[in-house]
């Protein structure tokens, strides 16, 4: 801890204000990047001439021991503030005191935000690749239920006959703009503040562009006050987490009613099921509904993350650092959520008989409606009119009469579905129709994830094999 306080502040420090102001428990999460962000420090110093190449070679093979020693290796006394500090620590000791040369054109303002930022892009990764095998779950669920009929709502309230992978589909779709929207997070996540120093960038000449392109970064971010204090980025992925579960909330409510006996029709397994301890009948939707609950908490993240950034002056403060475990439990809760969702979803049970049950005559109401705008040439508030009407008074029967005689067939559900070929209905070939386009978009979104994922690992490759050469 001397090495930081001494010149100004002493060597003594209160242990409850250490332990108060400490980041080091989230800090694990961004030891790896840290190192990686110090590496790539290292070689541009080098290579800018700033220092030795004897310098860097004791620099670099520290952090490689570092590395591969891992995170238990360090000092986490609290008195070191962060893992910035600790791993410093560490490499002093290994490298001698040439290791605090490593600091040189550096500030931790910079440093922390480049860690979060490789941290980052590569959680958005993740999660990225478990929405799209929700959706790929999703998929399967509507190719085997595309002939599926059952009831549409509206209000909650039966409205109109539709088939359960039309229904599904609606989620699909839903959950294809999640991925572009953390895509399009990502694209600003990716870029690299690292030379910004404190705020005001160094009088050292150094290489922006250089560690841009060793960590792997798509560009520099200019602004070096906007660099070290911009937290948008993690704004903005904590509202895309946000909005996700809400869609994940949305799912998980449909499947809670549907599994009850009141609608029963769907039937969760039974490994992903609970009971009860005092009633042996039940088969409870918990992990459903704990999804439900945990979605409050992203929401509750995101408003928390907007408070605390809303008043801040440029351009580092200390309160960022408070932001960063907050983002952190919105993903922990997406990743696990769509983890289970995705199972829940690939072994659930469909009732096809109790939902094609459910629809009762009432739901071809519109589609009488229509009849009669197109056989008698009535407007169709007129319609409506007759068919409420004809509700009212219990003689709907007389409009089914009508239909058969007219169309020399029945109006069934069945018959109401298919008559809705409009692009995006419900009819076979529409459903169809989107299943394929869905499953084309979902490969091609496999593809851009792959690709980004391997830019990643490629540039971590590569960055471990340039720093072996200087050892």
């Amino acid at each position: 801890m001397k090495m930081l306080r001494k010149g100004r502040l002493g060597e003594k420090v209160d242990i409850t204000f250490a332990e108060y102001t400490s980041s080091l428990e989230f800090d694990r999460k961004i030891f790896l990047f840290d190192i990686l962000g110090s590496i790539a420090h290292a070689i541009m110093l080098v290579e800018a001439k700033i220092i030795s190449k004897e310098d860097a070679s004791k620099i670099i093979n520290g952090l490689l021991e570092i590395l591969d020693e891992g995170i238990e290796a360090l000092d986490l006394d609290p008195r070191l503030e962060d893992i910035h500090m600790a791993i410093e620590k560490k490499l002093i000791e290994k490298a001698g005191e040439v290791g605090g040369k490593l600091h040189v054109a550096r500030s931790r303002n910079d440093q922390v935000a480049c860690d979060l930022r490789l941290w980052i892009r590569e959680e958005i990764n993740e999660v990225s690749k478990l929405v799209l095998k929700l959706i790929g779950a999703l998929l399967k669920l509507c190719e085997d239920n595309v002939s599926t009929v059952m009831p549409g709502y509206t209000h909650l309230q039966r409205a109109q006959p539709t088939t359960l992978a039309h229904h599904f589909l609606s989620y699909v779709d839903m959950f294809i703009r999640d991925f572009h929207r953390l895509s399009q997070v990502y694209e600003r996540t990716n870029k690299n503040p690292l030379g910004a120093c404190a705020l005001a960038t160094t009088s050292f000449d150094i290489s922006r562009e250089l560690t841009t392109k060793l960590l792997g970064f798509s560009d520099v971010i200019e602004n070096s006050m906007d660099a070290v204090s911009a937290r948008d980025y993690m704004l903005e992925l904590a509202s895309c987490l946000a909005i996700l579960m809400v869609n994940v909330s949305r799912i998980c409510e449909e499947l809670i009613l549907w599994s009850s006996q009141e609608f029963n029709f769907v039937e969760l397994s039974d490994e992903l099921s609970s009971t009860s301890s005092i009633m042996p009948q039940k088969k409870n939707p918990d992990a459903l509904e704990i999804m439900r609950a945990r979605t409050s908490k992203v929401i509750g993240n995101l408003t928390s993350a907007l408070s605390l950034i809303k008043a801040l002056p440029q351009s580092y403060n200390r309160d960022f650092q408070e932001l960063s475990p907050i983002v952190a439990d919105s993903l922990e809760i997406a990743n696990t959520s769509l983890s289970l969702l995705n199972k829940i979803i690939s072994t659930i049970k469909i009732n096809k008989e109790k939902m094609r049950r459910a629809c009762d005559e009432l739901i071809l109401a519109t589609d009488l409606a229509d009849f009669l705008v197109i056989e008698e040439a009535i407007p169709f508030r007129e319609a409506h009119r007759i068919v409420a009407s004809s509700i009212s008074a219990g003689n709907l029967s007389s409009l089914f009469e009508l239909y058969k005689k007219k169309k020399g067939k029945a109006l069934t559900p069945e018959e109401a579905i298919e008559l809705r070929r409009v692009r995006g209905g419900p009819s076979s070939r529409e459903v169809k129709r989107m299943l394929s386009a869905r499953k084309e978009t979902l490969a091609k979104l496999n593809a851009k994830l792959k690709k980004r994922m391997e830019k990643i690992e490629k540039s971590k490759e590569n960055l471990i094999k340039k720093a072996k050469s200087y050892v």
